[in-house]
């Protein structure tokens, strides 16, 4: 699910539903705190990439903390976090900032979301105009001694594809790759399959972008970034599809945009393995 602030919605105008991709996690080097934790559960397991590895507040009331501070106020516009329970505990969740020193905290502008399912969230806030060196992920309708637990917290920036893509696309609806174990008889009569592992993969294909954005150092550090196999966040229409957010890495070729066709332009094609929670 993905939840955008209202003034990004205009900064991005006709790209409001062109793929997006975050990758770089600022938390990793940033000051965590927030809500006392767990033993084995520090916040820094949930800045590492991993989804096996857990924050596990120690809720003492309705709400819990995840802080981050940054060394210098930044903006940071992309906000989400997966290999979570909030949904099952009917909590919420919301991103905030303070440019005060965490004295005072704020909405940093794309409201709370309730989810109904553990998929994974995210936060799209302004690009520019919203420094502050404190972040916060906000949980909300806890009860006491409740095992809340997140995987991954990500605070970094979303690089928007300069083109959307519709054909030959296959969205992830429920788990694409089903492999059974199943049982027939001798006479050919069906006698039951096991499930024996689920998962889903993603390909797709950018084509006819201009080489200056494959060449620019946004699309450099991500390709860099993906094709070492370390994960990264991925929304093909943010907007109209918001569920269909996905946490991935490689699982295929490398990144290697190639020109394409006559024009000078290039084409870049992905594959990838999506977490499933």
């Amino acid at each position: 699910m993905i939840s955008i602030a209202a003034a990004r919605t205009t900064a991005l105008g006709a790209l409001i539903n062109s793929p997006l991709f975050a990758w770089e996690n600022r938390a990793a080097a940033a000051t965590l705190g927030g809500t006392t934790t767990l033993a084995g559960g520090p916040a820094s397991n949930a800045v590492n990439g991993n989804t096996h590895s857990f924050w596990l507040p120690d809720i003492s009331g309705t709400t819990a903390a995840f802080n981050v501070q940054f060394s210098a106020a930044r903006t940071v516009s992309f906000v989400a976090i997966v290999a979570h329970n909030v949904a099952t505990l009917s909590a919420s969740v919301q991103v905030r900032r303070s440019t005060n020193g965490g004295a005072n905290w704020s909405d940093a502008g794309a409201g709370t979301v309730t989810p109904t399912t553990d998929a994974p969230i995210a936060f799209r806030m302004v690009t520019t105009g919203a420094d502050a060196a404190d972040w916060q992920l906000y949980f909300t309708g806890l009860t006491a001694s409740d095992p809340l637990a997140v995987g991954v917290a990500f605070f970094g920036d979303d690089l928007v594809m300069p083109q959307s893509f519709y054909q030959g696309f296959a969205p992830i609806l429920t788990p694409t790759e089903v492999e059974l174990q199943s049982n027939v008889s001798i006479g050919g009569n069906y006698l039951g399959s096991s499930v024996i592992k689920r998962g889903s993969s993603l390909q797709c294909a950018f084509e006819h972008i201009e080489p200056t954005f494959f060449r620019a150092a946004s699309w450099l550090s991500f390709q860099r970034h993906f094709n070492e196999g370390r994960p990264a966040f991925c929304a093909w229409r943010p907007a109209k599809y918001a569920s269909d957010l996905h946490y991935l890495w490689r699982d295929g070729p490398t990144l290697r945009p190639t020109n394409d066709g006559p024009r000078d332009l290039m084409a870049v094609q992905m594959q990838a393995r999506v977490y499933e929670g």
